[in-house]
């Protein structure tokens, strides 16, 4: 392996009985036009088939086994395996567009900034979601920590690529967190930093039954987790009022429609009420109310 620059990227893919999609995400990765410095793929404790779909990569990859600890645990694992200047997360399920990696580190040339994302694709079982996901949630860069906690996280983790030191200065993923655990180390990031997009759609994010993020009362719990951590902090406890109370309308929010999406109708009547409490002219949240009693979430 070439020694590591400063263009150099360690792509880190967290699997955990990813036997269904992982050749094709791997694949991706060692298919880019700008070709990864490495490919770390951290097996989770997977009981079916993800050691053997593994096999067939041989030395085109790096393999970290470990018994299973969650997948904030298992990117971290991965981070601490890496060798180059960014680290780029691929979820197991996800995939990449081969110009990704060459898109994003044009952009980082022309900009001092942490991290830069990109746009996506949604595939899948993505229900009323439009197949470019910036047609119904807008892309925002440079200090962008307020526009985070108020408009929600338009941020895919497998559409990231961030600079490994300040990754490791940041900690990494929590990993007590069961949910948004991405979207806690995008705002500690951004706290601090400046990011940048890529507004193309490098990345294909797969809705599909067996995803985390497909249990409404799992991702009420962590949102909230995210959001108190993120008031708690230096920067947070700086925000004028309204900006706090918008962050808890916003959460309570996405809690609502996500819940009225997985058919949770009394916790996305619970959620309704709490965002309008908090912030009770938000027109998004009354947008999205209206929907819900039309039947037009799903």
């Amino acid at each position: 392996m070439p020694p590591p620059t400063a263009r150099s990227v360690s792509v880190v893919i967290p699997a955990y009985n990813a036997e269904a999609f992982l050749a094709e995400a791997v694949e991706s990765a060692l298919s880019q036009t700008e070709p990864p410095h490495e490919v770390i793929v951290v097996n989770d404790g997977s009981t079916d088939g993800t050691a053997a779909v593994l096999q067939a990569f041989a030395d085109r990859i790096i393999v970290v086994t470990q018994e299973n600890r969650g997948l904030p645990a298992a990117r971290n694992a991965g981070a601490a395996r890496a060798t180059g200047a960014w680290l780029a997360f691929l979820d197991a399920d996800d995939l990449w567009q081969p110009e990704k990696l060459a898109r994003q580190l044009e952009v980082a040339s022309r900009a001092n900034v942490a991290l830069v994302y990109t746009d996506r694709f949604n595939i899948g079982q993505r229900g009323d979601l439009p197949e470019v996901q910036s047609q119904v949630q807008p892309l925002c860069s440079g200090d962008v920590f307020i526009d985070l906690l108020t408009c929600g996280n338009p941020i895919t983790v497998s559409s990231v690529m961030l600079r490994t030191q300040v990754f490791r200065e940041l900690g990494g993923f929590v990993e007590f967190l069961r949910a948004a655990e991405d979207w806690d180390l995008w705002l500690r990031l951004t706290a601090e930093h400046q990011i940048a997009v890529c507004a193309e759609p490098l990345v294909s994010y797969r809705f599909h039954g067996g995803m985390m993020s497909g249990d409404p009362r799992r991702m009420q719990v962590a949102r909230r987790q995210v959001v108190r951590r993120a008031l708690q902090s230096a920067r947070g406890r700086g925000l004028p009022r309204h900006v706090r109370q918008q962050a808890l309308a916003e959460t309570a929010r996405m809690n609502a429609w996500d819940a009225a999406r997985r058919g949770a109708r009394g916790m996305a009547w619970d959620e309704f009420a709490r965002a309008i409490a908090a912030s009770p002219f938000n027109r998004r949240t009354w947008r999205d109310l209206l929907r819900f009693l039309l039947g037009r979430i799903g």
